[in-house]
């Protein structure tokens, strides 16, 4: 057996997966512009959090259900933050800022303060398709 088509066939696995991931983040992602809301309150927006020196710690109080419950806003996991982005954040969201807060109505601790998608969200699927289209044309076109 040819050991590229054997790496190609791992290739193009790994394509298929990445896209099937990226899929399910956008899924995600737009499910999120169903979700009702309700006005929360901006109560810490610092410079760094637990995870990074660069990365804000926005948190937030809101109101569902006559229960006061707090969350923050969660950056993706991949995100290389700089110190531009660090000062939008603080500024976009202030301490004391009155915010829109967008919640789950089947589990309403998790929310978000921006629906919808990301800048990057569409980037692992498309990243995933082009290496699963690649290995899959190279797998039944090349002449291995």
């Amino acid at each position: 057996m040819n050991p590229y088509i054997f790496i190609l066939g791992l290739f193009t696995l790994a394509g298929l997966l990445t896209t099937i991931w990226g899929w399910r983040i956008i899924a995600r992602a737009r499910q999120t512009l169903r979700w009702p809301s309700t006005e929360g309150v901006i109560d810490k927006s610092e410079e760094t959090s637990d995870t990074s020196d660069l990365l804000p710690t926005i948190g937030f109080s809101y109101m569902v259900a006559g229960q006061t419950r707090g969350s923050r806003l969660e950056f993706p996991g991949a995100i290389t933050p700089t110190p531009e982005f660090t000062r939008h954040y603080l500024n976009k969201y202030p301490s004391g800022e009155k915010v829109r807060v967008y919640y789950d109505p089947a589990d309403p601790d998790r929310t978000t303060l921006e629906p919808g998608l990301g800048q990057g969200d569409w980037l692992i699927f498309a990243v995933g398709l082009l290496a699963t289209f690649t290995g899959a044309g190279l797998l039944l076109f090349g002449n291995l």
